[in-house]
């Protein structure tokens, strides 16, 4: 868990800005998962973040569970979305009973486990919480989109009480995308300085679908998702992949 201590500094800014997330994915979701999101469903939000989706989801009669490795996320989570459940834990080690209908891992969080053999831990681990016929629905940015969007976006912004900037970069030799965040943030008429620093990868299709079916995962697919087009086959031009999988 020490590893995730970098997001507590970013979670306050996290909050402010990317408040309106969960309500613009929630419908891509429930397109994807179709008739496999019953009405009153449990769902597992993986890497909830500050609870932006578990409140849409509770919102629309779900049982929600969020669970996310920053203690200071889920202080947010809890307040954004009273009427859901949340625990800190680790994507690549939880343990939970197989009592969810659905488990949703959105905002390119998987992208931040960086090794294959990580991202099969947790596809496992996601496996044994669903119930037969539950479905794993998440997204991953491609290398096309760190190489493309990502790579040496800078953005200075000043919003009230707070200045921040934010700096990319994508090492292509590692496959690493860095993302840096100065943030200055006025309290009791100080400001008050704090950076973060985190990392994300990309992962071939071939290799995330091949980790779903040694996981036990069925009904494999990959959609390509874009706000010009929506929802579409991926291809190799595609900027994000929205994975859906299946538990016999």
């Amino acid at each position: 868990m020490e590893r995730y201590c970098r997001y507590d500094n970013f979670a306050w800014l996290y909050n402010q800005e990317w408040r309106t997330f969960g309500e613009r994915i929630f419908p891509l979701l429930k397109d994807i998962a179709g008739e496999m999101l019953p009405d009153r469903a449990k769902v597992l939000d993986l890497c909830c973040g500050t609870g932006q989706l578990a409140k849409v989801l509770t919102d629309k009669g779900y049982e929600v569970t969020g669970i996310d490795g920053s203690r200071e996320m889920l202080r947010y989570a809890k307040q954004n979305a009273p009427a859901a459940e949340f625990a800190a834990a680790d994507a690549r080690a939880f343990e939970f009973p197989p009592i969810y209908n659905a488990v949703f891992s959105t905002f390119n969080s998987l992208n931040h486990i960086l090794k294959l053999g990580e991202l099969l831990r947790t596809f496992k681990n996601v496996y044994k919480c669903l119930v037969s016929g539950g479905v794993f629905i998440f997204d991953l940015s491609t290398e096309r989109h760190f190489k493309k969007h990502w790579k040496s976006h800078k953005e200075i912004k000043d919003i009230p009480d707070c200045f921040y900037a934010i700096h990319n970069d994508y090492n292509t030799e590692e496959c690493l995308a860095l993302f840096h965040c100065t943030i200055f943030r006025s309290k009791a008429g100080n400001w008050q300085r704090s950076d973060v620093t985190v990392q994300e990868t990309f992962y071939p299709v071939a290799d995330v679908k091949s980790s779903l079916k040694k996981a036990g995962f069925t009904d494999i697919r990959a959609h390509s998702f874009s706000r010009e087009r929506g929802l579409q086959k991926s291809t190799r031009n595609s900027f994000q992949i929205f994975y859906y999988a299946r538990k016999p």
